[in-house]
């Protein structure tokens, strides 16, 4: 029962963080924004925001697995990992769509 308990405040925390960002436009939430990096806040945070709110419904989900079948604990517990590396893969590398391009120096 603790793992559930655990893993939904952190699911529920993530996805209110993210809830924040995609509808409410706080950037500033978004670890490294740079307000003079990015073209389209608001793209920008609708894509973050709506990627991001995947790891916090995963949490909560694999809390509830935990919970219902203990003796699959390290399966469970990596699987989440992976998704959230690969959310957090997919929102960094999807995000840059919104940003300037590096300008390149020429001598």
């Amino acid at each position: 029962m603790g793992e559930f308990t655990v893993f939904s405040i952190v699911g529920l925390i993530i996805i209110f963080l993210s809830y924040l960002i995609k509808y409410k436009k706080q950037a500033h939430l978004i670890s490294g924004y740079n307000e003079d990096e990015v073209i389209d806040k608001d793209g920008f945070c609708n894509w973050i925001g709506g990627v991001l709110m995947w790891p916090g419904i995963s949490a909560i989900v694999a809390g509830a697995l935990l919970w219902k079948f203990p003796t699959m604990e390290m399966t469970i517990v990596l699987a989440f990992a992976l998704i959230t590396i690969v959310t957090t893969i997919f929102a960094v590398t999807g995000g840059k769509k919104y940003k300037k391009k590096a300008e390149v120096f020429e001598p």
